[in-house]
């Protein structure tokens, strides 16, 4: 459909369903109730909505969102302070439109039967237009005053809305104010959404610095002393300088398309100049913007700890460590393992990292040495399993010179002795010899190492970092592993999930995209691949799908044809097969002949093709079959 046919069609839609209200609806309030209508197939009519969760449901998605929510709460509680005591209800929503947290005035019971409550879903699907849904819809702050809520039930509502979005340019959510009754004019409406859309900034600017709490972060503004303070432009850098995060004013002022992209593309400076500029990150300095003719402040913030390389340069994409906070990304599971992380990280307490091949267990270990007291000593690893039995008890314990015939001339420094005062990372500890797990047990328990041919202990102070894939209960029971040495290094044990079942898998794969390459962007049909894909190897065959496609692409578009051969097939398979497709077809004319014939009387088409109106409007929207605006 042409951009003209579409502007002409909407313009007869509006004429026909709010001539008679007496109203003039904004397009995107417009384009809202096309949808309701179109593509949702509501009743406006409806009195009654059942879009309530119940208790269990709203416990669960509470407990799925609960790093959300804590970031959100002073936000939501700020907004209220001002709002509430006025007659508002403040709302705050996930990015499917369900109410997580929600505040109201002393007399709860009218914002309650009016569904202004926690586990409401104000999704477009289920409640037409209204503030939460169409805000999410259209990603616009906005106002959906009364009448030009979808819903007759809803027409006593003025909602103020804005969206909220993440580091990645993702929604998180929406900030609501909403109150009952109101007779005024919807431009009386106008400062209430202000406020809502100020306080849905900060909540943005206060996500983005806990996420990059440990990274290099800039704070971009005009030289303006009435500029806002919520419209800050807010970016994380990598030590290599290049962008891994923004918060939305920076997407929107700076064109979008940020992630991966050098400071210096931005600003007229790189990272090593910034941090001369600002004295270290202790002071802000003045640069004119690339992108616009303006004067910007700049300051740089520079995390407890950073230790600025003797010359940085902008790394090989990929190249650079991520920290803890970067590795859990928004997957709310892994959120709460870094906290448990963080509070005995310098507390001598041993780390077991369980999980799938390929989930980032030594990601994750170095990550730890890096946010602990002893980034500065060594970090050293060993793989049990990549290493010969005969030679895992040299590799570990070390020996001095003259141990044994064919031994290096001056001896050799074991893992342990190596990694005094600093971190050990043993990788995949299931596969230890027995017989080495008795003298790896005597050495953390006695906090001392005799290598082979010296005569005096070796004092150790390390924190040791184990991993493995397999079941570590299962063979203590079979007798292949000691208990006593599991519980010397299982002091906290967190479990790292499977690609497939992380949440932030989308975010995710951008993140990676956008550390291997700036400008290039995915194909909807690359995406959907990636995001459908079961990933037996996670992130580690994510990540090397991705520089394959990086190396194959043109025009800036990673196609599905530049994936791996065997994402292809896959994704090829769950695909109908011609004759399905063929089905389909048929069933698809079938169905428009009925509809056609019965003059699009969905009850009368339903009982013609023997189906019910639920099963006839899921067809038609399988098909893509949608009704014809008859006054068009």
């Amino acid at each position: 459909m042409s951009a003209q046919t579409r502007a002409r069609e909407l313009a007869a839609f509006v004429d026909s369903h709010f001539a008679n209200r007496g109203l003039v609806p904004e397009t995107v309030i417009a384009e809202s109730w096309y949808r309701s209508i179109n593509q949702h197939h509501l009743d406006p009519d409806l009195r009654h909505v059942d879009n309530i969760l119940s208790a269990g449901e709203i416990r669960q998605h509470q407990a799925q969102h609960e790093a959300y929510l804590a970031i959100a709460s002073q936000g939501v509680s700020g907004l209220a302070r001002r709002v509430v005591d006025a007659g508002f209800a403040v709302l705050l929503s996930d990015a499917e439109g369900i109410t997580l947290d929600a505040r109201l005035p002393a007399d709860q019971q009218r914002y309650t039967r009016s569904g202004l409550i926690v586990g409401a879903r104000w999704d477009e699907s289920i409640a037409g237009t209204n503030g939460i849904g169409t805000a999410l819809a259209s990603q616009q702050a906005l106002t959906i005053h009364r009448q030009e809520h979808f819903l007759a039930a809803n027409a006593r509502l003025s909602c103020s809305v804005s969206p909220i979005f993440d580091a990645h340019n993702q929604l998180l959510g929406c900030l609501n104010a909403t109150c009952l009754y109101n007779d005024g004019p919807k431009q009386a409406q106008h400062l209430t959404l202000q406020l809502v859309t100020l306080y849905a900034r900060l909540i943005e600017n206060t996500h983005f610095r806990q996420r990059y709490r440990d990274r290099l972060t800039l704070a971009l503004k005009p030289r303006d002393e009435f500029t806002d303070l919520a419209a800050e432009q807010l970016l994380a850098l990598d030590e290599g300088g290049r962008v891994i995060g923004a918060n939305r004013a920076a997407f929107l002022a700076l064109d979008g398309n940020l992630l991966g992209l050098r400071i210096d593309q931005l600003l007229p400076a790189d990272i090593d100049q910034l941090l001369d500029l600002t004295r270290g990150g202790a002071q802000g300095t003045q640069l004119r913007s690339h992108h616009r003719l303006q004067l910007l402040d700049v300051g740089l913030r520079v995390p407890g700890g950073y230790r600025q390389p003797a010359a940085v340069r902008p790394s090989a994409p990929g190249s650079g460590h991520p920290g803890l906070a970067q590795l859990a990304g928004n997957d709310v599971h892994l959120q709460h393992g870094v906290r448990r992380l963080r509070k005995v990280l310098d507390k001598d307490i041993a780390i077991l990292l369980s999980g799938e091949t390929g989930t980032g267990k030594e990601a994750f270990a170095r990550a730890l040495h890096q946010a602990s007291q002893r980034h500065g000593k060594p970090f050293v690893a060993l793989n049990c399993a990549a290493i010969p039995e005969s030679l895992i008890e040299s590799e570990l314990f070390g020996y001095r010179a003259g141990s044994f015939t064919g031994a290096n001339r001056k001896g050799m420094k074991g893992k342990l002795e190596q990694a005094n005062g600093g971190t050990l990372f043993l990788d995949e500890i299931g596969d230890m010899p027995t017989h080495l797990q008795t003298r790896l047990l005597r050495v953390l328990a006695e906090r001392e190492l005799v290598p082979l041919g010296a005569e005096t202990p070796v004092a150790l102070d390390v924190q040791v970092i184990s991993a493995t894939h397999q079941d570590l209960q299962a063979m203590i029971a079979a007798k292949r592993f000691r208990e006593d040495l599991y519980y010397r290094l299982c002091g906290l044990r967190m479990h790292l999930p499977a690609l497939r079942e992380r949440s932030d898998r989308r975010e995710l794969i951008e993140q990676l995209l956008a550390g291997l390459s700036s400008g290039l962007r995915l194909s909807d049909e690359a995406r959907d691949c990636l995001l459908k894909h079961a990933w037996p190897g996670n992130v580690r065959q994510l990540l090397n799908a991705l520089r394959q496609a990086v190396a194959l692409a043109e025009n800036a578009v990673i196609e599905l044809a530049d994936l791996p051969e065997d994402l292809q097939e896959r994704a090829t398979l769950s695909k109908p097969t011609a004759l399905e497709q063929q089905v389909e077809d048929v069933e698809a004319r079938h169905l428009l002949e009925v509809l056609r014939r019965e003059r699009w009387n969905m009850s009368a088409a339903a009982q013609a093709a023997g189906v019910s109106r639920s099963t006839l409007y899921r067809k038609m929207k399988r098909y893509g079959i949608v009704q014809p605006n008859q006054l068009g």
